[in-house]
């Protein structure tokens, strides 16, 4: 069971997360967030995986760096990447984006969905810094 950790997270908004859904320029469209965390890239990367394994998903690291994996979130199966790129050796930006949604999920579950991937990954790095 998991907790919808978006209210325990101590990143406050100053952390750069974009309330509004980025969209690429490519014929897909695709929802993505980024959020700047105070850890590092390799921390990061790590939380991702812990969580996809806390999860139960199916993951792989494609050849470009980004996890790809197909998690189940709000009862739907959909395929995401999971990026982290460094900003210093203390900083990283986490990107959370919906390659392929699930059918039948509107525009506000496509959304919860990733910002509950994301806050996921930010509650798991408190946890962990909080240790």
């Amino acid at each position: 069971v998991h907790q919808h950790p978006a209210e325990h997270s101590r990143h406050g908004p100053a952390c750069g997360l974009m309330d509004k859904p980025v969209f690429g320029r490519k014929e897909k469209q695709v929802l993505s967030l980024k959020r700047n965390i105070d850890c590092s890239r390799r921390m990061a990367a790590y939380a991702v995986f812990d969580v996809l394994d806390q999860m139960g998903c199916q993951y792989q690291q494609a050849v470009a760096g980004d996890i790809r994996a197909e998690v189940k979130v709000l009862g739907h199966t959909s395929q995401y990447a999971f990026a982290v790129t460094e900003e210093t050796a203390n900083t990283s930006i986490l990107h959370v984006s919906m390659l392929c949604p699930a059918r039948g999920l509107t525009e506000e579950e496509k959304q919860l969905a990733v910002r509950y991937l994301m806050d996921s990954v930010l509650y798991y790095l408190d946890e962990v810094l909080a240790s």
